[in-house]
């Protein structure tokens, strides 16, 4: 079979106009038709691209898993995410392998250079390491959950493991931070 060319596509296009007529409209019918596929809002959201860079930045201090303030850390966690429902906070998690002072230290000031409004530590056994960082990083705000501190720099929630309203309690230290 031979392949017609452009020619012959054009002589055939000047014998039949109407022809010729017909497969321009088709053309120009699907091209309208796209674009309003395209172009048109069909009910799904947009992406939306927003810049947190200048938002509050909360921090969590995970204890490793299986400690015994594991239920605290997720009530701890669920505050903040009620925190940054409101669109002005970044909450984010830093776990830590170990709730021993020494080597707890080097990952609170991890989120010391990472320039968090607050870093929240949870349980008894992070107070010495939140202590220590406070101490050294005095223009840092941290809060201690679950424990109690007279350090000045460290806020304390108290609350027991099955406390219902620690997530309220966290998102209300979070919000007064970022109206001070």
């Amino acid at each position: 079979m031979q392949v017609p060319t452009i020619e012959s596509l054009l002589g055939g296009a000047r014998r039949h106009p109407a022809l010729a007529g017909g497969a321009i409209a088709v053309a120009a019918a699907l091209a309208v038709t796209l674009t309003v596929f395209l172009v048109t809002d069909n009910g799904t959201p947009r992406p939306r691209a927003d810049n947190v860079s200048r938002n509050f930045r909360a921090c969590l201090l995970v204890s490793p898993a299986g400690a015994t303030d594991a239920q605290l850390s997720r009530s701890t966690w669920q505050g903040m995410q009620e925190a940054a429902g409101t669109g002005h906070v970044n909450a984010q998690r830093f776990p830590t392998p170990t709730i021993d002072a020494k080597a707890a230290l080097p990952y609170i000031n991890g989120a010391v250079q990472q320039r968090c409004g607050v870093i929240i530590a949870v349980g008894s056994g992070m107070k010495p390491a939140t202590e220590a960082a406070a101490a050294a990083n005095p223009h840092q705000r941290f809060a201690l959950v679950g424990a109690a501190s007279s350090h000045p720099g460290i806020a304390s929630i108290t609350a027991s493991d099955n406390s219902k309203d620690l997530p309220s309690k966290v998102k209300a230290l979070i919000t007064a931070d970022i109206t001070a």
